[in-house]
């Protein structure tokens, strides 16, 4: 029978640089000495929203200032004085709610938490930037609407990781054989625990 030795290397056996989040961390043996990967909290992580495409973007009836507004009420056909109904509501646009209650919650408009007290109908409403318009072209349609409520569930799902601090960086830290700290590497920007997870694998 054969017997395979398994060596296992504990954390406290080394000084790592960060706060590292403790059941993400993985230590491998290397020719040289150690790696160390780990997931840490970006606490000063940017809103997705205001520096990357392809996600669309949310216009709000409330608290985010009149050019929101004017938006909002473009895409819902309302009048931005008097709020009635002056036009048609635009085909891509998306009603969201907003629950809030200890924490954000964005979501289709009557698919998420509904709560008397704490959820707001059609706080804000979803529409696609250049990036998405072009992604849509040549659907019509219910495929069109369609693909409008994924893509809007997706920001959704971004806004309210960011909005609860599932906010990360992906650390990757190098020892020698006396497991003396060499070198590290960290990639800050990721959102939502299991996606930053594989990130960890992959991106580092």
């Amino acid at each position: 029978m054969k017997v395979t030795k398994k060596t296992i290397y504990q954390v406290e056996d080394f000084e790592v640089r960060f706060e590292s989040i403790e059941d993400t961390i993985s230590i491998d043996k290397t020719k040289t000495g150690f790696e160390i990967k780990y997931l840490i909290y970006d606490e000063y992580s940017d809103n997705p929203f205001d520096n990357q495409d392809g996600m669309g973007n949310f216009y709000h009836w409330k608290d985010y200032g009149r050019e929101q507004l004017e938006k909002y009420c473009e895409l819902l056909g309302y009048d931005i004085d008097t709020k009635e109904k002056i036009g048609k509501e635009n085909p891509d646009a998306v009603r969201i709610d907003k629950y809030e209650h200890s924490g954000i919650s964005y979501s289709i408009a009557g698919e998420g938490i509904q709560c008397r007290w704490d959820t707001s109908s059609t706080w804000a409403v979803w529409y696609p930037d250049n990036c998405l318009l072009e992604e849509l072209k040549g659907l019509k349609g219910s495929a069109r609407r369609n693909k409008c409520i994924e893509y809007a569930k997706q920001a959704c799902e971004l806004f309210n990781q960011w909005a609860n601090g599932e906010c990360y960086s992906i650390v990757k830290e190098t020892f020698n054989q006396e497991k003396e700290g060499i070198n590290y590497d960290i990639v800050g920007g990721y959102y939502g625990r299991e996606y930053s997870e594989e990130a960890l694998k992959t991106d580092i």
